[in-house]
């Protein structure tokens, strides 16, 4: 195959995209250049998966102009929104809303029969009602409760914190003993001892945005603590869902947390072995798969709710994870946090989470590997197109290579949920083209030159124009053509140059030459090199020539009327007159640039070369001016006037050659 074949610009091309991608290569794995760009493009792909989501703004309320059809329908959020807030600002029920206001919500939710209750509004200092949301909590069996991690050393100056500390413990898992990372917190707040013993289970709800642009696409499923691992409040809803308990739960820090003994009619994707493998960082985090922004999940006011009274009959709830917190931009203390889709609030982002492990829709990122060997495709397949194509096409080329690009790695993300490296891939294709036309601009003009000034002296403007748009057609080396040889020597050129002076006769014999090269490169011939008096020239190369036979005739005949006007004008002023002998053959010859690396002609060889210079030397048998082969004849028999003159056997060739005189035009 041709795009196999390789030349010497082909490596050189190669070897540049190579390089490029050896660059990039230690740009994306030994800096942190190209980090945001990075982490702008996963941004992007979300986008693309639904751009409707990007332009809801908080401040406009909550609302769900449309079912996500990634959201699973067993996830609510029952939100302390812009409706709850004026209905309770109303009945001067003001934020941070007393506990019995929880505990009535709570018993109304717990008849409807709800899965799970996740309250994400921390209950941390002992405040009046904290025995009627027990009892409230206690009595649904089913509430979680959550509680902040802190992030530096602070004291805690809580009275009972050992005791709270001492419920929060028998929600651990131990530790891999070979886990070296440090703790990422340092205190953990619980909340108070009367509502964590009530509740079914406590977990943290800390999250961690991403410290160069604040934007949270991570939760943390574990995070390790004086020894021991934590779960995260979603672990806890999942682990709930599915009816599993901490024996059931694998821990491996930098692989998987493994969901183990799941029941196979509530795993989104079954398999024999019934177990979920959750990928995780080092760290214990969780790449999160948003669906869409604000408003993606069922959300429902936290006030129609909040009432005396029964759900006996309303299967609104029924078997459904209650997610209740803040859901509201203003009037209360709000919980909002960047996601890849802008501003949304915290409930959000457990939301997403629980949406992510539930439906197994994990995000896989390729690794350091994985994406350098992704750089090095894409550094073949551009070494292997661009130096073959011109450099409108590998715009083209480049163009549609990185839409291409754009276009699989949003496919292989949104079908496949794997995030491959983006903006260092794009820009290294940019790049790549960048230099390669540069390099190509730099030696193409290089070419440019070397043609000009090797063809401008002997060839037409014409064709140096041609060699110039397709310098391919100008092979280095020699290349086997059929072609058409011109020789032309003056008769008695020895008694002449006796009769003149050294000056005298270089003028005249320079005149004679500028006279018969201008109608050779009126030709469009191809002036190889004078020797002496001796003018060599060809039709057929380095622009190919359908009639090179009849070119080389037709200036050959013009040579003559030519020299008939100068030998008019030259014995006027007393010059001596000339006369020529000019010999024509067609045939295979060998064309190209000859010679040794230091200097190189653009000549001829071959048997049929030597087969015209003989054939000017056999005027003088003949007494003719012009002499032509059979070869030649069977071209231009058509278009010219010959005479016949004979069968001669010339050196090299095993057969006699039949000759002609060339007289004029059959015209």
């Amino acid at each position: 195959m041709q795009l196999f074949k390789f030349k010497k610009e082909h490596v050189i091309g190669m070897a540049l995209t190579l390089s490029v991608f050896a660059a990039f290569t230690l740009i994306y794995t030994k800096t942190t250049l190209l980090e945001g760009m990075e982490r702008g493009g996963v941004d992007f792909r979300f986008f693309l998966r639904d751009p409707s989501e990007k332009s809801i703004k908080l401040e406009d309320g909550v609302r769900m102009s449309r079912i996500n059809p990634r959201a699973r329908k067993d996830i609510v959020i029952l939100g302390i929104d812009e409706n709850t807030i004026r209905e309770f600002t109303a009945k001067k029920i003001i934020w941070p809303y007393s506990w019995d206001v929880h505990a009535r919500f709570l018993r109304y939710v717990s008849t409807g029969m709800p899965l799970a209750v996740f309250f994400d509004i921390m209950f941390l200092d002992n405040k009046p009602h904290e025995d009627a949301l027990a009892r409230a909590i206690s009595g649904a069996g089913n509430v979680y409760l959550d509680y902040p991690f802190e992030t530096e050393d602070v004291e805690v100056d809580y009275s009972d914190q050992k005791e709270r500390t001492a419920i929060l413990d028998n929600m651990r898992f131990p530790a891999d003993p070979d886990d070296k990372h440090p703790d990422l917190v340092e205190e953990a707040v619980p909340p108070t001892p009367k509502l964590s013993r009530a509740s079914r289970g406590i977990g943290f709800a800390n999250i961690f945005p991403n410290p160069r642009d604040n934007v949270n696409r991570t939760v943390p499923l574990v995070l390790k603590y004086k020894g021991h691992y934590y779960p995260n409040i979603d672990l806890l809803l999942v682990m709930h869902y599915y009816g599993i308990g901490k024996n059931d739960v694998e821990i491996k820090m930098g692989k998987y947390i493994k969901l183990k003994n799941l029941p196979v009619e509530k795993m989104a994707r079954p398999d024999q072995k019934r177990e979920i493998i959750i990928p995780i960082n080092s760290y214990g985090f969780m790449d999160i798969n948003f669906i869409g922004g604000p408003g993606s999940f069922q959300h429902y006011p936290f006030s129609l709710f909040c009432r005396d009274g029964s759900m006996t009959g309303n299967s609104s709830i029924k078997d459904k994870i209650i997610l209740v917190a803040a859901y509201a931009s203003t009037g209360i203390a709000t919980d909002e946090k960047k996601s890849p889709y802008g501003a949304t609030f915290g409930i959000e982002h457990h939301a997403n989470a629980l949406n992510t492990i539930l439906n197994q829709d994990f995000l896989y990122r390729l690794n350091e590997l994985q994406n350098i060997i992704l750089f090095l495709v894409i550094a073949l397949i551009l070494g292997l197109v661009l130096p073959r194509v011109s450099i409108i096409s590998s715009l083209v080329f480049t163009f549609l290579f990185i839409i291409l690009f754009i276009i699989g790695s949003y496919f292989i993300f949104d079908f496949a949920s794997v995030i491959t490296a983006f903006a260092t891939p794009t820009i290294m294709i940019g790049a790549s083209f960048t230099l390669m036309v540069t390099y190509r601009v730099l030696t193409e003009q290089q070419e440019k030159k070397y043609i000009r000034q090797t063809f401008s002296k002997f060839v037409s403007k014409s064709v140096v124009d041609d060699l110039l748009k397709h310098p391919d057609k100008l092979k280095l080396g020699g290349d086997k053509k059929i072609l058409t040889v011109l020789f032309s020597d003056i008769r008695g050129f020895t008694s002449i140059s006796e009769k003149l002076t050294p000056e005298k006769l270089v003028e005249h014999l320079n005149e004679y030459l500028q006279s018969m090269t201008d109608i050779v490169i009126k030709y469009n011939g191809t002036l190889d090199k004078y020797v002496g008096d001796e003018i060599m020239a060809f039709w057929g190369a380095p622009i190919p020539q359908d009639d090179h036979a009849a070119l080389a005739c037709s200036a050959a005949l013009e040579m003559m009327k030519e020299l008939r006007r100068l030998n008019d004008e030259w014995i006027k002023i007393g010059k001596p007159s000339l006369n020529i002998g000019i010999g024509l053959n067609s045939g295979d010859m060998v064309v190209g640039n000859m010679g040794s690396s230091s200097r190189m002609d653009y000549t001829l060889m071959g048997d049929n070369v030597n087969l015209g210079a003989r054939l000017e030397g056999t005027n003088k048998i003949y007494r003719t001016n012009i002499i032509i082969s059979e070869y030649t004849y069977e071209q231009v028999r058509d278009r010219f006037v010959v005479r016949e003159l004979d069968l001669i056997r010339v050196k090299g060739k095993e057969l006699p050659v039949k000759i002609y005189e060339l007289i004029d035009y059959k015209s």
